[in-house]
Formats: structure tokens, sequence, C-alpha cells
């Protein structure tokens, strides 16, 4: 039976699928909600609980080296970021995200491996809560997405 998130039919996960989730350990809350979201929408689709692992990141600027560090052990299958970013007075949060955006894409890239996105930009901390918790659960579209990459990935790798 396929997991249903929101209304994205969760694909079926390969017994072999290994799937590492970084978080930011800022904003705890919401992160726990994130890593809860996508563990639920990854074991519903039937990837092994011993099979999912966590890494903590000092922030979401480090999500990407720890990303580019699991991807480089060959280990998993997927990866997964969550942190959030709030804008502030400033540029700096702009260029911290554009910068995670771009490290985690090269990751893919490179290693030819899914890595979510979902460092949330955001202007209030209610506009990521809207995103961390709820029906919307940006970890469960994580899930999505990282195990439809994978299904796409095997078709074409037959």
């Amino acid at each position: 039976m396929k997991a249903h998130t929101g209304g994205l039919i969760m694909p079926k996960a390969a017994d072999s699928w290994k799937i590492g989730i970084v978080y930011s350990s800022y904003y705890k809350e919401e992160m726990d909600s994130l890593v809860a979201g996508a563990r639920a929408a990854l074991m519903e689709a039937g990837i092994e609980e011993t099979h999912i692992e966590t890494f903590e990141a000092p922030g979401s600027f480090e999500v990407p080296l720890i990303g580019a560090a699991l991807a480089e052990t060959g280990t998993f299958s997927a990866l997964m970021g969550f942190g959030i970013i709030l804008e502030g007075a400033t540029h700096h949060a702009r260029l911290l995200a554009e910068q995670v955006a771009a490290g985690i894409m090269q990751i893919q890239i490179n290693h030819v491996i899914p890595f979510a996105f979902e460092i949330l930009y955001v202007n209030t901390i209610e506009q990521a809560r809207e995103r961390a918790f709820g029906e919307h659960n940006k970890g469960r579209e994580a899930a999505y997405a990282v195990l439809h990459s994978l299904v796409t990935l095997g078709k074409i790798r037959q």
C-alpha cells in the first residue's frame, strides 16, 4: 500500500535504501517536527527505521558540509536537509539561503544522489511553523521528493 503525503502518493521504497537526514540545531521544535514528519513518511513507504539516520549540523549553512561528507561515504541512497533561515534587516540571510541551496544542488549533481532541500527561508518564525507542523509538513514532502527521485533514478539505471 502506498502512503500519502498531502495530495502526493508516496512511492514504495526498496528494502536496501538508506536515508540520511541533516538538520540545523536552530529552532529545535520545528526541526524535531520536520525530522519526525520525514521519518514517519519514510517508514510508511517501507524504509526500515534502522535505515534512517539523523545528523545535527550547527546551523543551516553547515547542512551541505555534513551532507557532502555523508554522500562521500557511499552509504546513503538519499539525503534530506532541514533548516530555517529567518530574513533580517540585512541581506545576510538571503546570502546564506542561496549558498546552502547551491551547496545542496552541487552534492546532488556531483554524487548523483537525491538531496531534498527543505531549508526554509522565511520572513517570520510563524511562516516556518506553518511549514514544519501539521498537514503540510515539509519533512513529509522531502521524503516524497527523495523516494520519487530514487524510483526514477532506478528506472534510468536499469
